[in-house]
């Protein structure tokens, strides 16, 4: 990704030129720090066993990704011009339109690959032939369902389904509209179904990716970003935790969240609990991948004000999911259930479940992963909070000192030592400013 409008990336190249340049060995350089070398060198071999198997007739599977895995921006005279995820624009504060509602003009450009190419190719290589569908993250399921069944119900026959994280819910929502029974088969991928605790953290300006992204942003904290931009968008309100039992929060009522400089928006809330109680049911075509024994938080609770500090979360943290959505969160009643011992971020790429993928949409039957949860790896329990989530990144950081990996990563809920390292001095302006969590008690 470049950090300046004249220097190359991969964001000047359309995915069918990444696709051809890894067959070729052109741009290697460039792709090499993209991807990371080995992954680079796995998807070039992959890259050319799909081109060598393509089928033209086989079986259509839609690759839905999750939140914030699709690229955002505009297009003008057919040259996109890309907001999420552009360092540039990142840095000179050009993340305040996303907020919503905003400019009509802003639309889903692609998926993010290095996440997702390695899963389309292997699909190839199996047979299939394997679109992605990116989709606006900010907007309403609703709406984001109703243009996937109309994309879906263009295809000359019914189409599998493939849907990671928020891509699963948007599949399953669709499922609602699915009346020609287009969609032969669904497979979910680490999605919320009963909500995650990240778009909590979100909203509140401590999730580690939301204060990443601040940190590139010269002119914004975390804080001001989650104010005017996240704590607009409908599509985070609805991957919220719902309450499993009458002991835990209702994160639906406003009540239920901390009193300061950050409140949730009320209408988005309780449009968010009307389209989650309105989601379809499994049947038989559904099936659900549930990463587990990953470090993950698993509730939320307020803590009260104390020494002029505003209230605000305290997270309970075990190793029971994925690392984003706890495994109980995960489940989708009815619907077969495959385990993995894996990370959120990392389920598109992990080969036992991309051969259970390609298995279950082929056979139908999956011998890689098994259908009960291996032993919890441990219950000790560890806690966080708010203000000590918004401690770890409180510098503002130049892309151009972040190692290639870092850059890889900055979606990830993952603090690199760049992040926590205070910024030198006269390092640029904005660079060297330590950050207050700008949270205040509410009046």
């Amino acid at each position: 990704m470049p950090l300046s409008d004249d220097s190359p990336g991969p964001g000047d190249l359309h995915e069918d030129q990444i696709v051809a340049s890894l067959r070729s060995g052109a741009h290697a350089a460039l792709l090499c720090a993209y991807f990371g070398e080995p992954e680079y060198h796995e998807l070039c071999r992959l890259a050319k066993l799909a081109a060598a198997h393509y089928d033209p007739g086989g079986t259509q599977v839609f690759v839905l990704p999750g939140i914030m895995g699709s690229r955002l921006g505009t297009t003008c005279d057919a040259m996109p011009s890309l907001l999420w995820l552009n360092p540039a624009a990142i840095s000179q504060g050009e993340l305040l339109q996303l907020a919503m509602p905003g400019p009509r003009s802003i639309r889903a450009l692609g998926v993010m690959l290095p996440g997702y190419l390695k899963l389309k190719l292997s699909l190839e290589i199996a047979g299939f032939r394997t679109v992605f569908h990116s989709f606006d993250w900010r907007c309403d399921l609703d709406r984001l369902a109703r243009e996937f069944i109309h994309v879906v119900e263009t295809a000359a026959a019914p189409a599998f389904v493939v849907g990671h994280s928020m891509g699963g819910l948007v599949a399953r929502c669709a499922l609602a509209y699915d009346r020609h029974m287009k969609i032969a088969k669904l497979i979910q991928i680490g999605a919320p179904n009963e909500g995650s605790f990240a778009p909590i953290q979100a909203l509140r300006a401590a999730y580690p990716t939301v204060r990443k992204i601040a940190a590139l942003d010269r002119y914004h904290s975390a804080e001001e970003l989650a104010r005017r931009v996240f704590l607009t968008l409908p599509g985070l309100y609805q991957m919220l935790p719902s309450a499993q039992n009458a002991a835990q929060p209702d994160f639906f009522d406003p009540g239920s969240w901390p009193r300061d400089a950050l409140p949730p928006d009320t209408q988005l809330l309780a449009h968010a609990r009307r389209r989650l109680a309105s989601l379809p049911p499994a049947d038989e075509r559904c099936m659900a991948i549930v990463g587990v024994n990953q470090p993950t938080v698993v509730s939320a609770a307020v803590v009260p004000a104390s020494a002029g500090q505003a209230e605000g979360f305290e997270y309970a943290i075990r190793p029971d999911g994925d690392g984003t959505v706890p495994s109980s969160r995960a489940l989708w009643k009815g619907a077969r259930t495959w385990f993995v011992e894996e990370m959120h971020g990392a389920l598109t790429t992990n080969d036992d479940v991309i051969a259970t993928v390609a298995d279950l949409l082929g056979t139908g039957r999956c011998g890689r992963l098994g259908t009960q949860p291996p032993p919890q790896s441990g219950d000790a329990t560890r806690y966080t909070s708010d203000r000590e989530l918004r401690r770890e990144i409180a510098h503002k950081v130049n892309w151009d000192d972040l190692s290639p990996d870092t850059r890889r990563r900055i979606l990830e809920p993952v603090v690199s030592a760049e992040f926590r390292a205070p910024a030198q001095a006269g390092s640029g302006p904005g660079i060297s400013l330590e950050m207050d969590d700008g949270i205040t008690p509410a009046e």
